[in-house]
């Protein structure tokens, strides 16, 4: 059975630069990313101001990316890191370095999908 890892990664855009930032991440690093061999997908999400989080206080983070990928992880990451030390992945100033967060998950039972 093929890996199907996900590959999430929290961050914010540095202050004032949240139009260059998503025009950055949408239109270079996450295309870039998605062409290195192991990865699948790749789709950015937006945090939600409902009254469910409010509840639980507001997320450190404002975006969200959700990678998937079909290898080893460290395998992949490994090929990522390369392409940014030699610069042929392109990386912003608009990206606030200092609150990233990322974490790797594997499934764990089944996927269990609504019956209608």
């Amino acid at each position: 059975m093929p890996n199907h890892t996900l590959y999430l990664v929290f961050s914010n855009p540095v202050a004032g630069r949240d139009d260059d930032f998503d025009e950055w991440y949408d239109t270079v690093h996450v295309p870039e990313v998605v062409a290195t061999p192991g990865m699948v997908s790749a789709r950015r999400y937006t945090v939600l101001d409902t009254e469910m989080s409010r509840l639980a206080g507001a997320p450190a983070h404002r975006y969200l990316v959700v990678y998937e990928m079909d290898d080893d992880p460290d395998v992949v990451m490994a090929k990522v890191r390369a392409q940014v030390a030699t610069g042929t992945m392109t990386m912003h100033d608009s990206l606030d370095l200092s609150g990233v967060a990322m974490s790797f998950w594997a499934p764990h039972g089944p996927l269990v999908r609504h019956e209608s």
